[in-house]
């Protein structure tokens, strides 16, 4: 058992000290399905990289990427890509070339905007983008029609576009820590949407776009400026687990909230 234990920590070993180039060798010679080049130190991509005709999985996070890496284009089968926690203020243009992407995360990247070919990423079931700087978000994305689950959490978004409303196949969404004051009435065309974040950003008052949603579940607006929720509003949320209020100037709950225990107030 101790000579199995230290043989793995010997190939473990060896692996590591594989260079990049190395990396993509073994993986062209094994026709492997999936590369991890994470934790590198990588500020460029090894060339070998666009000979990778069989890859699916490509984790790229935790280096120190700063050009777009144009080379991940020529990987026609890419299912999913992690490019979390480098140094990319672009993404490639043509990004939206991968048509087999079911994948993508971008998180912690000095990025501002995603390109609008992000919307050419037919087959996209999950997108990350949190802590990127972004302060908006491509109208393109509307055309995501089977993404399932966006992190958009921890950057500087306004608003969004009405074209958000068609993310018909949407069911996590993570928007807080942002500069929103209000949502498009075409949210409310989000019908699959299960769990909604709102937390950390500059609502007055809970949308009434948010009202009457069929699966909605989890409304989490905590740490907002709201004051109040009127009691109209009320029965478009009956359908809810929790919505949580929780550091709101809306402490105190009224005497009349009978039964209304899925709202929650007052500290976390």
């Amino acid at each position: 058992m101790v000579m199995r234990l230290l043989d793995s920590v010997c190939v473990f070993g060896q692996l590591n000290k594989m260079n990049g180039e190395d990396m993509v060798l073994e993986c062209i010679n094994k026709q492997q399905e999936s590369l991890n080049m994470s934790h590198r130190g990588l500020v460029v991509l090894p060339p070998g990289v666009s000979r990778l005709v069989t890859l699916k999985k490509l984790f790229l996070n935790n280096n120190q990427l700063i050009l777009p890496p144009d080379e991940i284009l020529h990987l026609e089968k890419l299912e999913e890509l992690t490019l979390d926690r480098n140094q990319l203020t672009v993404l490639p243009s043509n990004i939206g070339s991968l048509k087999h992407l079911t994948y993508l995360g971008v998180n912690h990247n000095p990025l501002s905007v995603l390109p609008e070919e992000v919307g050419d990423l037919r087959e996209l079931r999950e997108l990350w983008a949190a802590g990127c700087g972004l302060i908006s978000i491509p109208l393109s994305i509307g055309k995501l029609s089977k993404l399932q689950k966006l992190g958009l959490h921890n950057n500087t978004i306004t608003h969004l576009p009405s074209k958000f409303g068609a993310l018909s196949s949407l069911q996590w969404l993570n928007l807080a820590d942002n500069k929103l004051q209000d949502l498009p009435e075409e949210v409310n065309h989000l019908q699959s949407l299960v769990f909604l974040n709102l937390d950390k950003n500059c609502f007055t008052h809970i949308p009434t776009e948010l009202t009457d949603m069929a699966n909605l579940q989890i409304l989490s607006v905590k740490f907002n400026s709201i004051r109040s929720l009127e009691d109209y509003l009320i029965p478009g949320f009956s359908r809810l687990i929790k919505l949580d209020l929780r550091e709101n100037p809306l402490m105190d709950r009224p005497p009349h909230w009978k039964g209304l225990d899925f709202i929650l107030l007052g500290n976390v």
